[in-house]
């Protein structure tokens, strides 16, 4: 048996169109500037940073049967990331995501066409359940059906269940199952939405973090841009400052990020430490055009924190 943790990620893979404006972008307007065709997905933007981190992962996605996706499924072959128990659907097409960086190269705008994720049937988590209950660790990210994170979460009570949020609109699909989850990711905008709250102050981020806690949550982190990070358990609430730099692309970041903290959790690191190397992870990634660094490793971060 590998000595490496074996961690189970479910969720989405996609194609990648990245568009960067050589001026300040005109809406409305056709824009100058370069196009990147890169592999993403936020489930195998994690499960690749993972890879890259020294653990095994076993991928739980869906894949078409196009150019595609045998593009993505070749990446994650050649990664060594498992995905003998992902799902083939005949005669479907691929997930894509284009985004518009502006000049600062954040994102303006983003566009998703994950048709191929909407009516995935229960039969794709019944049918793992136990290789899912093999790891200690899942993690879930909400390009799934809401129907899918509820009934893995369901069946398999004793997974300690990460959730990263991806999106103000779909981090919603995760409010009946929060006092599922063990470690709970997302950004301000997000926490925001799930708690009904409207953080005015610094001092409110405390009251933020405590709500999610109170609902079951046993870890939570809520990115807050240039910011920083507030987090807490039952022990600690506080907040990280962000070290500040300019951005190739802040596309991938998030994943590197969430990539991050489940390392730091898997070795037993305090909260703080956790964030600091999940800050690093990100503050790599942002630095490279692709969504996951293809330099990243643990020495890499480690360096790049110290």
């Amino acid at each position: 048996m590998s000595e490496k943790n074996k961690i189970t990620v479910i969720g989405a893979s996609n194609i990648d169109l990245i568009g960067f404006s050589n001026e300040k972008l005109i809406f409305k307007d056709s824009n100058i500037g370069t196009i990147e065709t890169i592999l993403g997905g936020v489930g195998r933007n994690i499960a690749e940073n993972l890879k890259r981190l020294d653990q095994d992962v076993e991928f739980l996605s869906v894949f078409a049967d196009d150019e595609f996706s045998k593009t993505i499924i070749e990446s994650c072959n050649s990664l060594d990331i498992s995905i003998k128990n992902s799902m083939r659907i005949p005669n479907s097409k691929t997930s894509f995501f284009i985004a518009i960086m502006n000049l600062q190269h954040d994102m303006a705008l983003g566009l998703s066409a994950m048709d191929i994720y909407d009516d995935i049937p229960d039969a794709f988590i019944m049918d793992n359940l136990e290789v899912i209950a093999q790891n200690e660790y899942c993690l879930l990210e909400t390009n799934m059906p809401a129907n899918i994170l509820e009934l893995v979460t369901q069946k398999l009570p004793n997974i300690k269940f990460v959730m990263e949020a991806v999106s103000s609109i779909k981090a919603l699909k995760t409010q009946k199952i929060l006092d599922r989850l063990y470690i709970l990711k997302c950004n301000l905008l997000e926490a925001e939405l799930l708690s009904n709250m409207k953080i005015e102050y610094e001092s409110d981020y405390e009251k933020l973090v405590q709500y999610f806690l109170d609902l079951g949550v046993k870890k939570v982190f809520i990115t807050l841009g240039r910011d920083g990070v507030v987090y807490g358990d039952a022990s600690e609430i506080s907040i990280s400052r962000n070290k500040i730099i300019t951005p190739v692309n802040t596309n991938g970041a998030g994943d590197a990020f969430t990539a991050g903290l489940l390392y730091g959790e898997i070795q037993g690191m305090e909260l703080y430490d956790m964030v600091k190397f999940a800050s690093g992870c990100a503050l790599i990634t942002i630095q490279h055009k692709k969504a996951v660094h293809p330099d990243l490793n643990i020495k890499l971060v480690t360096d790049t924190i110290s």
